[in-house]
């Protein structure tokens, strides 16, 4: 009995041989690629395992640590060109006491504020943005947006890297980059 399917294309009934299921054929009447469907009778059953969710919570736990020590190795240490470009891993002495946005002005001699992590903000709000909660990542995105131009260094290194953070490991790397395009235009 041949199979029979409509093309995806035009519409028209197209009638196959038995043999040609799984396998692409052309549609007489326009011409184009149309893949014909394996007859229900020829499909064998798929036997599928139930998931272990203790090996795969220990697959997960193992690949954020893989992460965490791979970030952690590649962040020790200084990258070869960035002393020439001016940039360096060592954290840079502040030159003057900055004041945040609607507080108080700093107090001379008083300790400067201590240094915001742009890297684990701007994580951060991946995370949350992937999680759905929008309003944790309007708050982190305000931080961040207070000093734009380390943020877009960091989101530069994070889209470059091969290996992304462990914490936004499980994040396409273009939902990651839509995330990052939201941050600047907001």
């Amino acid at each position: 009995m041949p199979i029979e399917l409509h093309c995806d294309h035009c519409g028209k009934l197209v009638r196959a041989p038995d043999d040609a299921g799984g396998k692409r054929g052309v549609c007489p009447s326009c011409h184009q690629s149309v893949y014909i469907p394996t007859p229900s009778e020829q499909l064998e059953p798929l036997t599928i395992e139930p998931v272990d969710k203790n090996a795969e919570r220990e697959r997960q736990r193992l690949l954020r640590e893989s992460h965490d020590l791979v970030n952690r190795v590649l962040h020790e240490r200084e990258a070869p060109g960035d002393a020439q470009r001016g940039r360096s891993s060592a954290p840079s002495a502040p030159s003057a006491p900055a004041r945040t946005p609607g507080g108080p002005a700093p107090t001379p001699g008083a300790a400067p504020p201590p240094p915001v992590d742009v890297r684990k903000l701007i994580i951060q709000y991946a995370r949350a943005m992937a999680d759905g909660e929008l309003a944790v990542a309007d708050r982190l995105a305000q931080h961040i947006r207070r000093d734009m131009k380390k943020a877009e260094d960091v989101m530069q290194e994070i889209t470059l890297d091969e290996l992304p953070p462990a914490e936004i490991a499980n994040v396409p790397r273009p939902v990651l980059v839509g995330f990052f395009k939201t941050l600047r235009g907001g």
